[in-house]
């Protein structure tokens, strides 16, 4: 199991993706701090950008990344190992490399500038969420055979959570 997670990982890690998804989330901590004053004020605007690019992210690389390997995922199955133990390794490959990202592009200015309950919570939302959206969107790609319906409702899925869910739950706070 931990080989075939290890394989995963470093699949992962060759396209390159999760450098620059780290870079992304880098630059995007790096910028708020240094515009505001405040770092609480900072940790809310990084919060709705976070909101917002980390699901959306997580859904599209984890769906993308099971419909490009589908051939080996059928390899994969051919051998044996049984069906559960391969999904799990997926899943795990892919959420190692990309809590990796959310760990070091966006753990490293959070931790710098907001060495805190609020920043550490920061970091754990933001990897739980990344966890989340990983299952969901392996979820949905385990329904849909075809590629472009999967990643359809991928994109519906996100923008249910990431808009819709949002404003309902504040209307109906308010």
């Amino acid at each position: 199991m931990r080989k075939l997670i290890r394989i995963i990982v470093l699949d992962v890690l060759r396209s390159r993706f999760v450098l620059l998804y780290a870079l992304l989330l880098s630059g995007m901590a790096w910028s708020v701090f240094s515009l505001e004053n405040s770092t609480q004020k900072a940790l809310r605007s990084l919060l709705n950008l976070v909101l917002l690019t980390i699901p959306l992210i997580s859904v599209m690389y984890a769906g993308s990344y099971i419909y490009n390997r589908s051939e080996f995922i059928e390899l994969l199955l051919g051998q044996p190992i049984q069906r559960g133990r391969i999904w799990r390794c997926l899943f795990a490959g892919i959420s190692l490399a990309l809590l990796t990202a959310v760990l070091i592009g966006l753990g490293i200015p959070v931790l710098l500038y907001s060495f805190n309950n609020l920043g550490f919570m920061m970091i754990g939302v933001s990897g739980l969420m990344t966890i989340i959206f990983i299952s969901l969107a392996m979820w949905v790609t385990l329904l849909s055979r075809d590629k472009a319906r999967g990643m359809g409702l991928n994109i519906l899925m996100w923008l249910f959570f990431a808009l819709l869910f949002d404003g309902l739950m504040l209307f109906l706070l308010f």
